[in-house]
């Protein structure tokens, strides 16, 4: 988080770190159901490695990393809503 963010915003608790699209639509699933305020932080991470690049509609990894905040006081209920069953 950038020293203007952590300074200024309210959403200052890392409550996850996702990595490619569709893990980060699962977790932010969870915390709309569950009410959670987020933010997100955005990450791309490309790559030059084999497998990795897109070939016509061929898909391509995804790297992308998506760091969620929450504000503190919703730390508990943000984690019972990803990780509770």
């Amino acid at each position: 988080m950038s020293f203007f963010h952590a300074l200024f915003s309210k959403y200052k608790c890392l409550i996850y770190t996702a990595f490619g699209h569709e893990k980060y639509l699962q977790i932010v699933h969870k915390l709309r159901a569950a009410g959670v305020q987020f933010r997100t932080r955005t990450y791309s991470q490309e790559s030059n490695q084999l497998g990795s690049q897109t070939f016509g509609f061929f898909p391509r990894n995804d790297f992308t990393q998506y760091d969620i905040y929450v504000k503190k006081e919703d730390e508990h209920k943000a984690l019972m809503a990803i990780h509770g069953k």
